[in-house]
Parts: C-alpha cells; structure tokens; sequence
C-alpha cells in the first residue's frame, strides 16, 4: 500500500487513527496497540500477503534472541546468542536480497549453471533487518529492558517507517509507545501532521513523478542508444531530482503520519544538495542509515582510534557495506566505494 494512494488516505488511515484513539479513551491501551501492529502487518502485505510470514518470523525470533540475552548471565552463551542473531538476519537478507545476485555471479565466473530461483524481495526486508540488528545489539548491552512483545512487535512493523524508513532505535520509539500522555488526541500534532502530510505528497506526486516521466523516457529500451548529449543531460538532472524529491517527500509524509499519533521520528533527510563536502552530504541524506553505519559498523570495527590506515579502512569497509545495502548490483558496489573513496580524500584534505 503506498502513502499517496486513495486507499491509504481516504481509507486506511483514518480507519487506524479513529480505532487507535478509540480504544485509548475506553483506556483499552494494550488493545490499541494490538490494533496498530494488525493494521501495520494488513498494510505489510496488502499486495503479497506471504511477506506477512517473513516479518512475523523474523519478529518473533529476533524477540527471543534478545530475551535471552537480556536474561542469559553466562558471556561465552550470551556471544553465541548474539552471533546466531547476527547470523539469522544477515542470512535473512542474502537469500531474499542477494541470492540471485550471487548465484548470476557464480555461474558467471566458474562457467557453472546452478539453478536461479525467481525469489521475490519482500519491501523494506533491507529496513526492518537492520532495526531489529541494533536491538539486538543494544540488548546484548542491557539497554533493552522493560519492554514488551507488544512493545518490540509495534516498534518494528509500526507502518508509517516500515517500508523505507527511517531506521530508528528502541530509545527513540518504545518509550513514545509506552507515554499515556501520547495516546489521547493532541490538535496541535494533527495539524502539523496533516500539514507534513500534505508536503510530501506534494514532492511525490507532483515533483518527483513528473521528473521520473522524463526518466523512464530517457531509459527506455527504444531511446536509451539514440540519446542526445542535450537529452542525456536532462535525463540524468531529472534522475537527481527524482530521487531527491522522492525520497523526501517519502520522509515528510512519514513524519507527518506519525505525528498524526503523538510520535515524533528522528530527523532522516536535510537538504543535502546544500552540502559543502562529500562528509556533509552523508550528514544529511539518509541520516538514520549513516547514523546505524557509524555506531554499529564504523565503532565496533575501531573508528579511528587505532591510526590513520585503519581509519581509511574502517571508512571505505562501512561505505561499500553501505553501497551493497543500497541494492544487489556491482554498479551499488563501486557507488559504496566511490563515495567511501571520496570520504577517505575528504578527511585526508580536511
């Protein structure tokens, strides 16, 4: 189900938003919470209801993998929990993201014919895999308690973030879930929520679908040899404000949504064609995913704590994980590496 669709505006939010405060005034909190994850999970798999498997299971294991390490005292069992949770959802991702990928690859280079397998990329897999990763993370750490089933099911299908984001963390999200002062209805959050709302479409429907017009002309199988230099730089302008305004667009409606409940999520898109250094631009553009990259990638492999070489290093490892997170293609993996490149150039100079 899409934001700028007639059956999420005129049907299923208001739905959601009226059963949500509902069931909060006849103080059935719990079951209001039970409402939203339902709602979440029917808005997960409105067109492939067999997505709905995958994040229930990845759900209810990642749970159990982070209960136990909040209530397992023994470090050596305690690092065997959370390497077979890292190995679970890292898994996860290769077979449904790139599987395909690495077979192509294989056959590709050993001359082989293993079998492809048309496997079906559930949405936002690449999202919610990570999300559930930091908790895991932080559960290791003890930062996790107090918190529910319903709590963790909510904090990551919750719908307005689950398809493409932000990434967020449980500190940012669990406890708006858990505030009785957020579940009654505040005007003021409404009105700035519509407002938001109203914004993003904007960006989606009218900005950035108008400049994916000229782009699907300009990469069509019938034009893509014949194009003009004049009509090559158009198409690649139009490419860079399609996806600029898109994305966007897709960050103002969702924390438009959100704060049609009371929520607030963390700043994930500032500008960053303004950005006066390739350090900057990663400052703004997706900066829940830079932020995921630095503090579980970029720290736990040293940071720059251990000299320049290893700092340049621990650089350009988190941009080509970034690259291939981006899609499972060796132009996403030279992008990682381009930019990493650029990164590494920048810190040297600055």
């Amino acid at each position: 189900m899409l934001f700028n669709s007639y059956i999420f505006i005129l049907a299923f939010l208001p739905f959601v938003f009226v059963g949500y405060f509902f069931l909060n005034k006849l103080k059935f909190y719990k079951l209001a919470q039970v409402e939203v994850i339902i709602a979440s999970l029917y808005f997960y798999g409105y067109f492939n209801k067999s997505y709905l498997v995958i994040i229930s299971g990845s759900i209810i294991l990642n749970y159990c993998f982070s209960n136990c390490l909040l209530h397992f005292n023994e470090n050596r069992l305690r690092k065997i929990v959370l390497g077979s949770s890292l190995i679970f959802n890292v898994g996860l991702l290769f077979y449904f993201k790139y599987w395909y990928f690495f077979v192509t690859n294989i056959n590709g280079v050993f001359h082989s014919s293993y079998e492809l397998r048309n496997i079906v990329l559930p949405l936002g897999i690449s999202f919610y895999t990570i999300q559930q990763i930091s908790y895991t993370v932080d559960s290791y750490h003890y930062e996790t308690k107090g918190y529910y089933f319903l709590d963790y099911a909510q904090f990551v299908s919750f719908f307005p973030q689950l398809v493409a984001g932000p990434i967020v963390l449980h500190k940012e999200m669990i406890p708006q879930f858990q505030d009785v002062k957020n579940k009654a209805i505040n005007a003021q959050n409404i009105a700035e929520g519509l407002h938001d709302l109203a914004v993003g479409l904007f960006k989606k429907v009218i900005i950035a679908d108008t400049f994916g017009q000229t782009v699907a002309w300009g990469f069509s199988v019938e034009r893509l040899p014949a194009l003009t230099s004049m009509e090559a730089a158009i198409v690649m302008l139009s490419y860079t404000f399609q996806i600029y305004f898109d994305f966007s667009g897709y960050c103002d409606m969702a924390t438009g949504i959100v704060s049609l409940f009371n929520i607030k999520l963390p700043i994930n898109f500032n500008s960053p064609y303004k950005s006066r250094s390739i350090l900057e631009f990663w400052k703004r553009w997706h900066i829940t995913l830079t932020r995921f990259l630095r503090e579980y990638i970029y720290f736990p492999l040293g940071g720059s704590k251990n000299g320049i070489g290893k700092t340049y290093r621990n650089i350009m490892a988190v941009y080509l994980i970034s690259g291939i997170w981006h899609g499972a293609n060796w132009t996403f993996l030279v992008w990682g590496g381009v930019h990493g490149a650029a990164c590494v150039m920048n810190r040297a100079f600055h």
